[in-house]
């Protein structure tokens, strides 16, 4: 298992500094500062517009660094897929994570299928992957029937138990479900807090390890079907009381995180076999 930062990582960061082509390459200088050499580029709006000398740029300063790349977005419509399978290429990303849902198109089951199959036989001739993310807006057992309708190598999921929370799925049982068909892993913790006046509760953020995800039950789900998952690190990180302080607060949660992952997690992932055997 491959741990990388991605720019739900970095999020205030990026807000601080503008989401730009700049912001991108300094998110690499950071990434590789904490020692990672994974970045996911994930809902990134301008990466659309980037020109290919910009991705070029973006593509040699990662392979200096050597920082493998992956790319997200949201939405399956065939123009879509087909500029970020443009966009892959030029990155040397061999993984796209992206949701059924965009902000224009919200696809039936059986029209996703369908786009889904048109699509397959490009990303496959590429060598590259997409993983459907789980969360709130599609029941994991759908992406799961998805998935084994279009019944290809190249199609997965990308797993993420916290985002089904709001949709009333128990983490434990999205791992269960997904875990056969996951391509891509997000590592994000939650914990929930009574509200002010203790009228209610909100779901929020913590550092990985801090929260109330079951670290130990999603290694052993995952390893009964993976040897190898790229896992990326992500944040609900609430705004603190100004950006400063809260671009500090983001940096002492990457940096908590991966002490968790390297002390515990990979331990874990390595040891599986006498740790749940």
């Amino acid at each position: 298992m491959k741990i990388g930062l991605s720019t739900y990582s970095f999020y205030w960061h990026s807000i601080s500094n503008d989401f730009n082509f700049q912001n991108i390459l300094t998110l690499l200088e950071e990434t590789n500062r904490y020692g990672i050499h994974l970045f996911q580029i994930c809902d990134f709006g301008p990466l659309e517009s980037f020109t290919d000398e910009e991705l070029e740029q973006i593509a040699v300063r990662a392979r200096q660094l050597n920082i493998e790349l992956e790319v997200g977005t949201k939405g399956i419509e065939k123009n879509k897929l087909e500029k970020f399978l443009y966009i892959c290429e030029k990155l040397n990303s061999k993984t796209l994570r992206t949701m059924l849902n965009s902000a224009d198109f919200v696809p039936s089951i059986e029209e996703a299928i369908v786009l889904l199959q048109e699509v397959m036989p490009l990303f496959e001739e590429k060598g590259i992957t997409i993983a459907l993310e789980t969360y709130e807006q599609r029941k994991t057992e759908d992406l799961v029937h998805v998935v084994k309708t279009v019944s290809s190598s190249n199609l997965g999921i990308c797993l993420d138990p916290a985002n089904c929370i709001a949709n009333l799925e128990y983490p434990d049982d999205v791992m269960l479900l997904a875990a056969p068909f996951v391509k891509n892993l997000h590592l994000k913790d939650f914990k929930f807090e009574r509200k002010e006046g203790w009228v209610g509760f909100s779901l929020i953020g913590t550092p990985f390890g801090k929260g109330l995800l079951n670290t130990k039950d999603l290694i052993r789900t995952l390893r009964r079907h993976h040897v190898n998952i790229n896992a990326i690190v992500e944040f609900w990180l609430p705004f603190s009381s100004s950006i400063e302080e809260t671009v500090m607060l983001e940096k002492e949660w990457i940096r908590e995180s991966l002490d968790f992952i390297k002390e515990n997690l990979m331990d874990q992932w390595r040891n599986y076999d006498e740790q749940f055997n």
